[in-house]
């Protein structure tokens, strides 16, 4: 994603140690396990960070879309209570303005009731490697290697509030990689990566060609782009080639995943 469409979901490696408190009210635990679904809805009601930080979002956001015109102003969904039981996440959201979020990211993500959740592509080749993407200069998290990942868009909100993720993960997939249905097959289930105040819901997708054959793809639609998020694929075979430029959430579920880790089912 780029940033004139505020996908862009990673905090700068200098902020992770700010990163770490845990909201009160959201029953998930610190750590990485699988849940078989994501049942999400998006509620009404208003954020009070929002409101109490009105001037001071106001001031920042000139600021920083002075400096970055293609930022927009969009809507986005944050994450206000959530549960995990029957091996299921049930989670409600609401919604506010990227500018908001921007204030809360840049502020630390003090506690204010909410977690930054999102959706995250898992792409495995047929070794079983995974393949993280690493951000292009420019861009406001350049550098960072991540798995494909951004905000929840509104299309993915129906009418009646449910949120789906598992079509806002594919569309990312798509959007950052190219990849789609006839290149990759998605696996059941979810893994969650829990990490001071972010939610990364992340999906597996399969495929049946090799690592090099998958950068190499990847690297072929990234050329034809004229503003790509990505600069380059990053192959990780073991969790020794995760890099400090990957952000926490990223690291532990490499880790997981690799290792097999099917804890939680």
């Amino acid at each position: 994603m780029t940033d004139g469409d505020n996908r862009d979901r990673n905090g700068s490696s200098a902020r992770r140690a700010t990163l770490e408190p845990r909201p009160a009210g959201i029953a998930l635990s610190e750590g990485v396990r699988r849940v078989a679904a994501c049942d999400l809805n998006v509620v009404p009601g208003r954020w009070p960070y929002a409101d109490d930080n009105a001037d001071a979002i106001e001031r920042l956001w000139q600021q920083r879309h002075a400096e970055r015109p293609r930022l927009f102003d969009g809507r986005i969904f944050l994450l206000r209570d959530a549960a995990i039981a029957h091996d299921r996440l049930t989670a409600s959201f609401i919604e506010t303005r990227f500018s908001c979020y921007l204030h809360w990211r840049e502020a630390g993500f003090p506690e204010a009731g909410v977690r930054d959740a999102f959706g995250s592509a898992l792409i495995r080749s047929a070794e079983g490697h995974l393949l993280f993407g690493r951000q292009r200069p420019g861009h406001v998290n350049a550098g960072l290697v991540y798995p494909p990942s951004g905000f929840i868009d509104p299309q993915d909100v129906a009418a009646d509030g449910v949120l789906d993720i598992a079509a806002s993960v594919t569309r990312e997939l798509a959007e950052e990689t190219g990849l789609g249905a006839m290149d990759v097959a998605a696996c059941g289930g979810f893994w969650l990566s829990v990490t001071g105040a972010q939610v990364a819901m992340a999906r597996e997708f399969r495929s049946t060609l090799p690592a090099a054959e998958l950068v190499a793809r990847i690297a072929r639609g990234l050329a034809a782009e004229p503003d790509p998020e990505l600069a380059e694929m990053v192959v990780i075979r073991t969790p020794a080639d995760l890099e400090p430029a990957s952000p926490e959430y990223g690291r532990l579920l490499a880790r997981a995943v690799l290792a097999g880790d099917d804890a939680g089912r």
